[in-house]
């Protein structure tokens, strides 16, 4: 599935996700993990289409012998939040060197996914889990889930997914995600998507964790 088609179908599980539940789903939480678990797979392969398409282009001109100083800092700029720190201040060092080994490189990279490490049980990265840990406060997260401990009611637990997916509407206005499929989706908006979907699994985890008298 090419870069586009990956992108569409983000927006429309993200458009879907903060809509209403549809019938078809026998409860909020059903309709939560099935629709989650889709952007997720969607949002990693547009990150790497992305990451591909953005090497590919640059190696294009390097090929050419137009890069200026304009298009390098073009290229880094389109590569923050798309690679991890470690990786780009890579790329901003190897710069100087043989067509053929910066084409290596960039071959080499892999977009970041503050997904995996949401999903790793240790050692996370620390920036991640802090842009995780912000974004999840952001939506009010925390309050959602204290006040379902020790409460193995299932409409509690429906009426605090509701919130949270009403969370994720607004926090898309206030970043300006777009939820149209003729909208560019940015790598400052793919991160902001990843940390938003990171975000929503920490919140499965623990609303799991309430209802058992967790804390």
């Amino acid at each position: 599935m090419a870069k586009l088609e990956h992108q569409i179908k983000l927006i429309e599980m993200l458009r879907e996700f903060t809509g209403r539940v549809p019938t078809a789903y026998a409860s909020q939480m059903e309709f939560f993990i099935i629709i989650l678990n889709n952007m997720s797979e969607h949002l990693v392969d547009l990150k790497k289409e992305t990451l591909k398409e953005t090497c590919d282009n640059f190696c294009a001109k390097l090929d050419r012998g137009s890069v200026s100083g304009e298009t390098l800092a073009e290229f880094k700029s389109s590569l923050d939040k798309l690679v991890s720190e470690k990786d780009f201040r890579m790329v901003c060092g190897f710069m100087i060197g043989s067509k053929g080994l910066i084409r290596k490189r960039l071959s080499e990279l892999a977009p970041v996914s503050l997904l995996s490490e949401e999903r790793k049980r240790e050692r996370k990265d620390p920036d991640a889990d802090r842009y995780i840990a912000e974004t999840y406060s952001r939506l009010g997260f925390a309050s959602l889930v204290s006040g379902l401990l020790g409460m193995p009611d299932e409409r509690a637990t429906d009426a605090a997914l509701l919130k949270a997916r009403e969370a994720v509407a607004e926090y898309c206005c206030l970043y300006r995600i777009p939820l149209n499929e003729s909208d560019t989706l940015s790598p400052f908006s793919l991160s902001c998507v990843d940390a938003v979907i990171s975000a929503n699994y920490r919140l499965l985890s623990n609303i799991r964790k309430a209802r058992a008298g967790g804390k």
